[in-house]
């Protein structure tokens, strides 16, 4: 649950001519720590980081709802560059009761921060800030995927999939990138999903992909979601709990062969239509449906849903701002559009190719990836087993090396022998199982403890992608994606 957010904008330029003025200033805002990073700094970056870290903490203390004084001073709170460089709040007030989860960008000659709190309470499992293993989600790669789906479908709205944790890239990173990159609403797969949405401050709409339960149908209209309506009788019963003066905002879901949820019958969808155009509190705003193999190189069931579409909606007594959301990534990717009104757009917007190599590449890019730092290097004699089962065994002198991510973060046993990728863009072998915690690598030669490795992600030339770790394991990479432990720390970077 989010307890607090705040936003802070600082001219880089007032902030330099303050320091200026008032030296001291600088150990004002600085704690000990940051003023070493900040010597270190030459320049303008030096002055980027001065402000930065005041706009920061203006935001924090707007999220804490104060301001800098009686429970927020400049010195009880320190954001410090992590392993990646990303700048992290090691240390806040609300330490005991929240996560800070904060962002410093630059525009010009504008800082801008922001921060959310989100409750410890609400969390399943602590976030493991203090150990050295992290996702980066990227806003650029972000922003580039969500500015590509638009260009290719022309289309009039860019609805931002977000359910499962943003696909496990994190719902406060990806929210936030998302918001900035100019999407036009949300998707969900549950109510609480959406509450959780609004508790967050997003104003855009959001429509709920699953069933809700009719019992919820004023938490539905206090919170202004949109459920779809799966069947008559769901509408029904909605219609009968509805306050009157109360407004529900809806959208009719179209079963035209994903079997999932949704009206099959033209009969019973004429019915609902009907109800809908009737009700003075309700807003029939949406009519969809979801394509079973949009991302297949066989067209002949996407040709048999599009037409079950057009058998059960054309000539239907529809408002004329409806808006009708048929595409999925799939659909908005390698498919001619059946519609402009909206598009609905998981996948895609973080990069991945639902296709699998199936279908023509598309211009998109990997928003994730998942790095970590040797925690211990060890050389061992040949005839040395390594991890559960003894399943390896070294048969020379080797370097290993042992990374602190394991099946518990979400990088499962079967990904024994994956590669990971080294600073220089070299691979390293994953060697023996991998444990709940951690997994070890087989180095080329003795490397320091602190190097980073990368697990999901491009180094150089070399790329890891979702899509290998799924090819792997015979699956598919929103499984693996959506898998990713909360106890990661995710990091919004540019």
């Amino acid at each position: 649950m989010i307890i607090g957010q705040g936003i802070d904008a600082q001219v880089i330029s007032d902030v330099t001519r303050l320091a200026e003025r008032r030296p001291e200033f600088i150990d004002v805002v600085l704690t000990p720590a940051e003023r070493e990073v900040f010597d270190i700094r030459k320049g303008k970056h030096q002055m980027e980081f001065l402000a930065g870290r005041f706009s920061i903490k203006e935001a924090y203390s707007k999220a804490i709802g104060t301001g800098i004084g009686s429970e927020a001073h400049w010195h009880d709170m320190e954001v410090l560059p992590n392993e990646a460089g990303q700048p992290v709040m090691v240390k806040h007030p609300k330490q005991d009761e929240a996560v800070a989860h904060i962002s410093i960008s630059h525009t010009g000659d504008t800082v801008h921060s922001s921060v959310i709190l989100e409750s410890l309470a609400s969390l399943h499992q602590p976030v493991s800030e203090r150990r050295p293993s992290w996702l980066e989600i990227s806003a650029e790669a972000l922003a580039h995927n969500v500015a590509y789906v638009r260009e290719l479908t022309e289309t009039n709205r860019f609805f931002a999939v977000v359910k499962a944790n943003a696909y496990g890239h994190g719902l406060p990173q990806i929210v936030t990138a998302a918001k900035r990159a100019g999407v036009d609403g949300f998707a969900v797969a549950t109510i609480d999903e959406g509450v959780w949405l609004r508790q967050f401050g997003v104003k855009l709409p959001i429509l709920i992909l699953g069933v809700t339960p009719a019992t919820y149908v004023a938490d539905l209209a206090k919170y202004d979601l949109i459920p779809v309506v799966a069947s008559e009788t769901w509408l029904d019963d909605a219609l009968s709990q509805l306050n009157s003066e109360a407004t529900l905002t809806v959208s009719v879901a179209v079963d035209t062969g994903m079997g999932r949820i949704g009206i099959r019958d033209r009969a019973e969808l004429e019915r609902v239509v009907a109800k809908l155009n009737a009700a003075d509190n309700v807003v029939f705003q949406g009519i969809g449906m979801h394509f079973a193999t949009a991302d297949g190189n066989d067209t002949v069931y996407f040709e048999k849903q599009l037409a079950k579409w057009h058998e059960l909606t054309d000539e239907l007594d529809l408002p004329a701002d409806i808006w009708r959301h048929l595409a999925n990534s799939g659909t908005s990717l390698w498919h001619e559009q059946p519609s402009t009104d909206a598009v609905r757009v998981g996948a895609a917007m973080y990069g991945f190719d639902a296709s699998q190599g199936a279908l023509p590449n598309r211009e998109l890019q990997p928003v994730l990836s998942l790095k970590a730092e040797l925690v211990h290097v060890k050389q061992v004699p040949a005839g040395t087993s390594i991890s559960y089962g003894a399943t390896y065994t070294t048969t020379e002198p080797e370097w290993i090396g042992t990374v602190p991510v394991g099946y518990a973060d979400g990088y499962p046993r079967a990904l024994q022998g994956m590669d990971v990728l080294l600073p220089d863009g070299r691979r390293a072998e994953l060697v023996g199982r991998i444990a709940m915690d951690q997994f070890m690598i087989r180095l080329p030669e003795e490397m320091p403890v602190g190097t980073v490795v990368t697990l999901i992600g491009q180094v150089g030339d070399e790329e890891i992608t979702l899509v290998d770790l799924a090819n792997k394991m015979d699956t598919i990479p929103y499984e693996i994606a959506t898998g990713l432990s909360p106890r990661l720390p995710r990091h919004l970077v540019k």
